[in-house]
């Protein structure tokens, strides 16, 4: 992940959830606000304090979007961002945002949820990569 284009998403407001999504299509040199709407309702926990991270959702929707309805070759990569995301936020106590970003929810530990969205990013190309696919290549539905 590109640190500077990281904190130029950042500093126009989007959520980490928001900052996957643009990260890949402009990998793919692709706009879609709509998307980049929707994956908008994703941060923070869903707007539940108990809900699931952002960049947890955000990862497995790229992942999703990336195996294009085959369930076969999905369900592996999400059982492989699902471990290494419980194994990185451990020490936090859970999944959930409010877990993750403690006395700063409703918002986003800067340090902490930063680190996060940097590894979850890298660990998400390394695990396309590791299962065929080419995450520079946008996915084609047969």
């Amino acid at each position: 992940m590109d640190d500077i284009q990281f904190l130029k998403l950042k500093h126009q407001g989007y959520c980490c959830t928001q900052i996957m999504v643009i990260m890949v299509l402009d990998m793919w040199g692709e706009q879609n606000p709509l998307l980049v709407d929707f994956s908008g309702g994703l941060c923070m926990g869903a707007g539940m304090e108990q809900g699931p991270c952002g960049i947890l959702t955000g990862g497995m929707g790229i992942l999703a979007m990336m195996s294009a309805g085959d369930q076969d070759r999905l369900i592996p990569m999400q059982e492989a961002f699902a471990s290494f995301f419980s194994e990185q936020t451990r020490a936090c106590g859970g999944i959930a945002c409010v877990d993750i970003v403690g006395d700063y929810y409703p918002a986003p530990d800067p340090e902490t949820c930063g680190r996060l969205l940097k590894t979850a990013y890298d660990s998400l190309m390394a695990i396309l990569v590791e299962n065929g696919f080419d995450p520079a290549d946008p996915p084609h539905r047969n």
